[in-house]
């Protein structure tokens, strides 16, 4: 059975009290993945705080969609295995890396969370490309890889010639 591709997006949860809108203490990690093309029951997503150390597998069913809600402030790993009617796993889908944080809700092109999209998120990028990491974050066209096409819409952001998508 081969392994699930994985990418990942982030959302924030806000919570509107008396009209005013404040970020909430939790986050959210949407992950989408790409059907595995063997015969697949379904997919058990994983997740915790450590690289490759997860907690207990979260069974989506056959779906290649799911979103873990309540996330505290920090950084989460995720990854996925399909399996098949017997039960039996496939390998782990590549694992993504994504920082929670409990600040207010930045940018998608704010690649550090520092609140601004400057060139230290350009640096963030780049050094992710070198390093062959797997920058969650640093995916802005959602293409499912951080390469230079990122660092090009970055930077168009940053010139202001367009907006963050």
């Amino acid at each position: 059975m081969r392994k699930p591709t994985a990418r990942l997006t982030i959302g924030i949860a806000l919570i509107f009290s008396l009209g005013v809108c404040v970020p909430a203490f939790a986050g959210s990690a949407m992950l989408t993945w790409n059907a595995n093309t063997d015969a697949v029951a379904g997919y058990n997503v994983y997740f915790g705080t450590a690289s490759r150390t997860y907690g207990t597998p979260i069974d989506v069913g056959n779906q290649t969609t799911y979103t873990i809600n309540s996330l505290n402030p920090g950084t989460y790993f995720f990854a996925v295995k399909a399996y098949n009617s017997g039960r039996t796993e496939s390998g782990f889908s590549n694992e993504v890396a994504k920082l929670i944080t409990a600040g207010t809700p930045s940018s998608h092109c704010d690649i550090n969370a520092d609140t601004a999209t400057n060139a230290l998120d350009l640096q963030a990028v780049i050094n992710a490309i070198l390093a062959g990491t797997n920058l969650v974050n640093g995916d802005i066209n959602t293409d499912a890889k951080v390469d230079v096409l990122d660092l090009q819409i970055l930077n168009n952001v940053i010139l202001g010639a367009r907006s963050c998508p």
